[in-house]
């Protein structure tokens, strides 16, 4: 069983710093010597779940009735008219996720909904995705605190959504309880959900890896590799599918003769055959003039025997001849600016 200062300091231990502080301005020295030794004990020994949910019930229960006999109180003035009973917040954490009906599947655009005024109701009534894509420039601490205040289900989806990079760090962050005090907490929520509510329509992977891969072509190859490895240090998967649409099938046409023979060299037939459906004229004349004669009637013979590929095979032998370019190119052997 607690005692009442061990319960006193367990409840504003919960409450943060400036809660310790109002009340020990306000106990007089002997219960300020017992609440001091209460709370460096739970700094040395937290408290259990069980011992957490009893004070809270305690707090809640008698924070009820307190409520209430302030409300009699009132209702007993003259000309007093009583106040409107406020809308009920539930306890962080075990909030019913059908009280927020979010939609979680993969929607493209998303509605505004109706605010409360309470950012973590708001937060939780937002999709997913909108809560990871505003955090999806901060530290795993404060991704934490956000996240810790979402209902099971959609805390879930939200590290779904994160970059890959962070999730390990936000998932750490959500064992321990936060050290920020409360305001801080409260700015931290407010401003999520106003980044939150900017996201107004979902980007995939691939939409934002083709456009920043678009950017990246423009550029020399010395300034595309720092670029490249500073991406890979926040989001490694977002950098990897840059890098993948970085180098395109058509690239062989701007590669030197030489050049464009070691990436045949190493090249499958029957990759290539599959690869070569439905390309550019100019491109299978480029690779068949730099062919040995015997490779040349090999692979038009191929050719000719093999005409109805699904766009997913080539897809697929594309992709292996472009990943030879990629390694090829990275290493040096050849030269493709």
């Amino acid at each position: 069983m607690l005692t009442r200062p061990e319960k006193l300091a367990l409840l504003l231990n919960l409450l943060g710093d400036d809660a310790v502080a109002l009340a020990k301005d306000g106990l007089p020295g002997g219960l300020n010597a017992d609440l001091n030794t209460a709370l460096e004990d739970f700094k040395q020994y937290p408290p259990n779940q069980d011992e957490i949910d009893l004070v809270l019930d305690d707090f809640e229960a008698y924070f009820s009735l307190a409520m209430k006999a302030v409300d009699n109180l009132q209702g007993d003035e003259p000309g007093s008219e009583p106040e409107p009973t406020p809308t009920p917040v539930p306890k962080v954490l075990r909030l019913p996720e059908e009280q927020f009906d979010v939609e979680f599947g993969p929607t493209k655009k998303f509605n505004p909904p109706k605010l409360s005024g309470n950012a973590v109701m708001d937060l939780n009534r937002l999709h997913p995705y909108q809560v990871a894509h505003a955090l999806r420039n901060e530290r795993p601490e404060i991704i934490a605190i956000v996240v810790g205040k979402l209902a099971s289900e959609h805390a879930a989806k939200t590290l779904e959504n994160l970059p890959d990079a962070l999730r390990a760090g936000v998932f750490i962050g959500l064992a321990k309880p936060p050290v920020t005090k409360p305001r801080i907490q409260d700015i931290v929520l407010e401003k999520t959900l106003e980044m939150a509510l900017a996201v107004e329509e979902r980007q995939s992977e691939e939409e934002s890896s083709e456009k920043m891969a678009s950017l990246m072509r423009s550029l020399p190859k010395a300034v595309r590799g720092p670029m490249l490895e500073q991406l890979a240090e926040s989001d490694q998967a977002l950098a990897d599918e840059v890098k993948k649409n970085l180098y395109q099938f058509d690239d062989l046409t701007r590669l030197e003769d030489r050049d464009l023979q070691k990436i045949l060299g190493q090249c499958q037939t029957d990759s290539l055959v599959v690869a070569l459906q439905g390309s550019d004229e100019t491109l299978l004349a480029r690779i068949l003039g730099n062919m040995s004669k015997r490779a040349k009637e090999s692979l038009q013979e191929e050719m000719e025997f093999k005409t109805n590929a699904k766009e997913e095979e080539i897809d697929a032998g594309r992709a292996e001849v472009v990943a030879i370019l990629v390694s090829l190119d990275e290493s040096g052997e050849i030269t493709l600016e």
